[in-house]
């Protein structure tokens, strides 16, 4: 390329600048295309017959460009003549604008082209020879066929390492193909041997068992035990490939094997003797890793062999729906995909099914030996738990083995997990072996999948022989009569430390495996599907039991028995679980190191180690299990609030109706007299009617009443209570009910009607059933008034303190409570004492009433009645010639004497809220009132003295004493506002504040130079 470069013809010359513009520009045109044609015609003549080519190439290229152009699509030469012409015609400006749009023009038509070349692969390897088309040779074709050879060596150079890059490739993935299927082909047979193995391991516990004459068979670990031994009697059923490829049946036939079976197997060397007991049930374990490996396995090849097979579905679909010329497109484009890439050794060797479809084969087998494993574990779990409880029913009859296990401290003995001897808990190698046994077996079944498996059996063999033993209506019924449940709460103490005494530690060793501290789900959940739920179900299954427990009929019954099932199950994960952790780790002390060097490995053993969070996790799993729910809905609990409720409003309206006949007065209490007293000193309640009022509020809340999940019912209820007192008190003080009134007795029908007016009295008195001589309105009595208000005052205080405290107490007990923290206790006790405020708000507003607006109003009256006094004054001075007043006038010292009388025996019981201002509305009232009546009598007196005019007649009315009557009567009136406002400062006012007392000073005040003159005379 380097050669053509160099020898490749110069560029022409650029042509001349145009001619400047003038009147022969236009004819300069065709002796400039002469010249050119001249030179173009002696180029060709010198440069031979390639520059001939080149040059009519450039023409050609030229005319058709011209061509393109026109207008009309005629020939080459017309146009150009037609152009020449069109061009002569024009002036020299129009031609200047448009030679300079066309360079406008070329240049951008040129920037395009290099973009353009610049963006494809052959247009840049054109332009590494120059930047721009202005840089390119002018003869491209003499440069392209010179570089056409050297394109043409490198494209077969390229094609011939291409294919053997092909090659090369397609051996190393042959090679790669190869090595996957050896990698395969050993899976496979490690697959294989592995499956082998464990068939032989589960056919060896079956045929095991059947040399025992019993085990455990059934699906998946099903069916009901016979006895407590762990399901003997019953037929194992096994199925695993046996020696000739077939397989044994439950009914020991041979059936032909899938796939031709297993060759040649040989029957295990060793025997089912005791010390083998542990590792056959360890390879069951074994069994189990490589079963749940097998399915995973099956699982995988299964997912892909239908991957595989589904992946051609969609493009069958869009090549059915879309049109040919579509397809042939897509195809174009995957051909020319691939064709640019280059093979490549890292690329992904197409999917190859050979491993799956083996797996796939050996499907069946895989799933016989998870159903065998299974049922094997099953099996084996049964039979340890049935010796385990043979032995401890034996230890208990017996008396032995840690004193019987009949208490709580021999069951504790008997079951709980220490770490003492050197031992897992146990102080038996037999219960040391089988609780190794119990854990080999849970987790192989965990493995699988299967923890409902093992809660089954554990339920079946250990729980429900134990629950049908003592559950009956006579251990019901124990100490009481029939149908009381009085035996309830012994019973399910009974049952909880029989269970934790015979298998306290496989229920630790489960939940030190198995459980979770964040209540989560687990695998296997013995406490609660293996103790719980059968329990509950034998309750609720049998009629005449669960009649006797859920039966509504007698509230204190139904209140004793919920209690105590509740109480059970809210302790049950501790009373199993308890004393599961062992102080010390057990490993690395002086009795450990003791104990290997003399051959014993027991203290290296798993020790179940269950932790306060354990037990709280798996108490919350038993709060949370759907058999619960089921049997918390067995309680007729709205029954029972309804019957407890009806309870407190009957003693609350036999109260009320009493009081209604006999008066505030009347002994209507009906509760504990102790706790009266305790009111009484300790509440200040003294009207019988609050007292049994309060306790009936806290019987709502005693310990055999209350029911937790009716919390909020009794907090309702005593709000209602206390609503309908309060009702009852309005209605009372508003005169809308009557006190005194009796029943109206009953009257017998008279055979000869009597005179009318006999049938008329008896008419009336049968209408208003009321004695108007006894009855009366409560409201209008002003002791009966003050003491009520004072009864709701301590009523109010005591409803938001002391009853809330107790209701706090009884619902969430301080320190008590271990599913809720202290900030949620707080917001509790918070929400109880709210709702308690709000039930005694309208409380409040009635003592305000009862003091502000009756008690006021009758003490208003009371001491108003006595100011009729003041008009006499007038008339007991007027011409009766008596000397002048000397001391105030006698009604005086009664006018305040109602308030006085009734401050000195209420002062101490007004309720904080009324304070003082009920005192001082009556003295200002009162105090308006005599100011105004002595205004009204000074000018009475006043116009009388005018209206004497005759002189002798006033020397005549003012006597010896020089005094008229009129300077007598204001005197007098002095004297009784000097001890009016004594008066009211013994009641602890300031007379300057009260403004009735003001006035009459001032209305008074003319007569303090009468009293200083009558003074000094007398």
């Amino acid at each position: 390329m380097a050669s053509s470069y160099g020898n490749r013809p110069r560029p022409p010359p650029p042509p001349p600048p145009p001619p400047p513009p003038g009147p022969m520009a236009g004819m300069a045109a065709p002796s400039h295309g002469s010249r050119t044609s001249s030179a173009s015609h002696s180029a060709t003549t010198t440069n031979g017959h390639r520059s001939t080519n080149v040059n009519a190439a450039h023409t050609n290229s030229r005319s058709q460009s011209h061509s393109s152009r026109s207008s009309g699509g005629t020939s080459s030469s017309t146009s150009t003549s037609t152009s020449t012409s069109n061009l002569l015609a024009q002036p020299t400006p129009n031609l200047e604008s448009r030679l300079s749009l066309l360079r406008t023009e070329s240049t951008n038509l040129s920037t395009t082209l290099t973009q353009r070349l610049a963006t494809s692969q052959s247009g840049q390897n054109l332009l590494h020879i120059g930047p721009s088309l202005q840089s390119l040779p002018p003869d491209l074709h003499s440069l392209l066929k010179s570089l056409r050879p050297i394109l043409d060596e490198v494209e077969q150079y390229e094609t011939s390492s291409r294919g053997e890059l092909g090659r090369i490739v397609d051996c190393g993935n042959s090679i790669r193909t190869a090595l996957r299927r050896v990698r395969e082909a050993e899976d496979c047979s490690e697959i294989y041997d592995d499956l082998c193995q464990s068939e032989g391991e589960v056919r060896a516990e079956g045929d095991r068992l059947r040399k025992r004459g019993g085990g455990a068979g059934g699906g998946g670990g099903g069916g009901r035990s016979s006895g407590s031994g762990g399901g003997r009697g019953r037929n194992v059923g096994f199925v695993t490939p046996t020696k000739g490829g077939g397989r044994r049946g439950s009914g020991g036939g041979i059936e032909d094997s899938v796939d031709g079976g297993i060759d040649d197997w040989d029957d295990p060397d060793g025997t089912d003797d005791c010390s083998d007991e542990l590792d056959h049930v360890a390879s069951l374990e074994r069994a189990a890793h490589t079963t749940l490996h097998l399915v995973q396995e099956l699982k995988s090849s299964t997912a892909e062999v239908t991957s595989l097979t589904s992946v051609h579905k969609p493009d069958v679909v869009n090549t059915a729906n879309t049109g040919d010329a579509k397809s042939s497109t897509a195809d174009a484009a995957v051909s020319s995909s691939s064709t640019a890439a280059l093979p490549n050794l890292r690329a992904p060797l197409p999917d190859d099914t050979d491993k799956a479809q083996f797996l796939m084969k050996l499907a069946p087998r895989i799933r016989r030996l998870e159903a065998d494993t299974v049922r094997a574990l099953t099996a084996r779990l049964e039979e340890v738990l049935g010796q385990m409880k043979s032995r401890k029913d034996d230890e208990r009859e017996s008396g032995t083995g840690g004193d019987g296990g009949g208490g709580s401290n021999s069951s504790a003995a008997n079951g709980a997990v220490t770490a003492t001897s050197g031992t897992i808990g146990t102080d038996s190698a037999a219960e040391e072996r089988d609780l190794l046994m119990i854990g080999h077996c849970l987790r192989g079944l965990a493995l699988l999948g299967r923890g409902k498996e093992a809660e089954g059996a554990f339920a079946r063999v250990a729980i429900m022989p134990l629950i049908r033993s003592k559950v009956s209506m006579g251990r019901l019924d124990e100490g009481g009569a029939r149908g009381q449940c009085t035996g309830l709460s012994s019973l399910l103490d009974d049952i909880a430390q029989t269970i934790y005494a015979s298998f306290g530690s496989v229920l630790q060793l489960s939940e030190a495996t198995f459980g979770a501290t964040d209540a989560g789900p687990v695998e296997i959940d013995l406490v609660t599907a293996g103790v719980w739920a059968p329990l509950a179900t034998a309750l609720m299954a049998d009629p005449a039991i669960k009649m006797a427990l859920f039966s509504p009929g007698i509230a204190g019954i139904l209140q004793a028995n919920y209690t105590a099932l509740d109480s059970f199950l809210g302790v049950l994960a501790s009373s199993l679980l308890k004393d599961g952790a062992a102080e010390g780790d057990g490993l690395g002390g002086t009795n450990t190191a003791a104990a290997i060097a003399d051959g014993s490995f027991a203290p290296l053993y798993f020790r179940p180690a269950v932790s306060a969070d354990i037990i709280q996790a798996a108490q919350a799993r038993l709060y949370r299990h759907p058999l619960t729910t089921d049997f918390n809905k067995k309680w007729n609990l709205p029954i029972y609030y309804q019957l407890r409720f009806g309870e407190c409003c009957t003693r609350l309206n036999k109260a009320m109706t009493r009081v209604q006949e006999e008066g505030w007065e009347a002994d209507v209490y009906t509760g504990d007299e102790a706790f009266s007293a305790e009111l009484r000193n300790k509440l200040g309640f003294e009207l019988p009617l609050f007292l049994e009022l309060y306790d009936a509020l806290v019987w709502l809340w005693r310990p055999d009443v209350v029911l937790r999940p009716l919390s909020h019912r009794f907090l309702r209820g005593a709000t209602q209570l206390v609503g309908r007192l309060v009702a009852f008190i309005r209605d009372g003080l508003e005169g809308r009910i009557r006190f005194g009134e009796k029943p109206p007795p009953k009257i017998e029908p008279k055979a000869v009607a009597g005179d009318q007016e006999e049938n008329g009295s008896a008419k009336v008195n049968g209408d208003h059933n009321v004695d108007p001589d006894s009855s009366y309105v409560w409201g209008e009595r002003l002791e009966d008034v003050a003491a009520v208000a004072w009864e709701l005052t301590l009523l109010e205080s005591s409803i938001t303190h002391d009853y809330a405290e107790t209701v706090a107490a009884t619902i969430a007990p301080p320190g008590a409570s271990s599913t809720n923290n202290e900030s949620e206790l707080e917001d509790l006790r918070g929400i109880i004492s709210d709702a308690l405020v709000e039930a005694s708000q309208d409380i409040a507003p009635m003592i305000r009433q009862s003091w502000s607006d009756v008690i006021v109003g009758i003490l208003t009256a009371k001491c108003s009645a006595p100011l009729s006094a003041v008009k006499g004054v007038a008339a007991t001075y007027r011409m009766t010639n008596r000397p002048p007043p000397q001391q105030p006038s006698p009604f005086v010292s009664t006018i305040l004497r109602p308030l006085s009388e009734f401050y000195g025996s209420y002062s101490s019981r007004t309720p904080p809220q009324v304070g003082e201002r009920w005192k001082m509305a009556i003295v200002y009232t009162v105090s308006e009132r005599y100011s105004a009546a002595v205004e009204e009598l000074i000018a009475t007196v006043e116009r009388t003295e005018s209206a004497l005019k005759s002189r002798k007649i006033r020397r005549a009315a003012s006597g010896a004493s020089g005094m008229s009557d009129g300077d007598k009567v204001k005197l007098q009136l002095f004297l009784d506002h000097k001890e009016f406002a004594d008066n009211v400062s013994s009641l602890g006012l300031d007379v300057d504040t009260v403004p009735g007392l003001v006035e009459l000073k001032a209305l008074t005040e003319a007569a303090v130079t009468l009293h200083a003159q009558n003074v000094a005379g007398y």
